[in-house]
């Protein structure tokens, strides 16, 4: 019997290209399970991990002049290792928009309107914070937030007194007694003063002690005296110890 050699031609290609499908279907299978593999996330979909780190960036410490951790303290925050939903990095031109928002636990904020990723805060008084971060996916919604403790040592100086006077012309006399309650001997002293809680601006007493100067420094548990003369004000007010400039901790 003689058989049409087109019909065999149709079936052998028929045959042909099912194998290339399957071999197409097969390989890409493979490379999803090789993604799958490699991705941090596991190639899953899921919610944004948040991932911080707070580290001291302070001019003091560095230089080994704040041993205790004074105030002001300066802390360097990253979000470098936060992920998407998919487990990539929101670093990443691809993983999407994602918005960040700070939270360093002394009624600071740092909100999703900046999205700031490696902001930098000073932190004024002594304490312990829990500073936090959280990641939101814009296109889901979806919010994962981690949290850190923040640990910040005692004030430079003591806050002994705090009184005024009126003039007569409607300004105050401010004298403001501190003490140095830290380990080592103070050059500069700064007090910082406050009407109801907020930074009273233009405001802060200061002083520098050099050789030409009595005392020559402010010895630890020694105390001083600053004085200074304002305009009219209303509201309470409070001062709180500034920055300081301390010598090295004697051996």
């Amino acid at each position: 019997m003689h058989r049409d050699s087109g019909s065999v031609r149709k079936v052998l290609l028929f045959v042909v290209l099912g194998i290339v499908v399957s071999a197409l279907v097969t390989g890409c299978d493979l490379i999803d399970q090789i993604l799958d593999a490699i991705s941090p996330g596991g190639g899953t979909t899921g919610s944004p991990q948040a991932v911080m780190t707070a580290v001291i960036d302070d001019d003091l410490v560095d230089a080994g002049l704040n041993p205790d951790l004074r105030p002001p303290l300066w802390y360097q925050f990253s979000s470098v290792g936060s992920l998407n939903e998919d487990g990539d990095s929101i670093y990443d031109s691809m993983a999407g928009i994602h918005a960040l928002a700070w939270d360093f636990g002394d009624g600071n904020l740092r909100g999703f309107e900046w999205s700031d990723r490696a902001p930098r805060h000073s932190y004024k008084q002594e304490g312990t914070y829990v500073a936090s971060l959280t990641v939101r996916a814009e296109a889901s919604g979806d919010t994962d937030t981690i949290e850190q403790t923040i640990t910040i040592g005692p004030a430079w100086l003591e806050i002994v007194s705090l009184t005024w006077e009126d003039r007569p012309d409607g300004r105050a006399d401010i004298t403001v007694a501190v003490r140095n309650q830290s380990r080592q001997a103070l050059r500069g002293i700064a007090v910082d003063l406050f009407l109801d809680g907020s930074l009273w601006m233009g405001t802060a007493l200061s002083a520098s002690f050099t050789a030409e100067t009595t005392p020559v420094s402010l010895s630890p548990g020694a105390t001083y005296t600053l004085r200074t003369t304002v305009g009219s004000w209303a509201g309470t007010l409070t001062a709180s110890s500034g920055w300081c400039t301390p010598y090295p901790l004697a051996p």
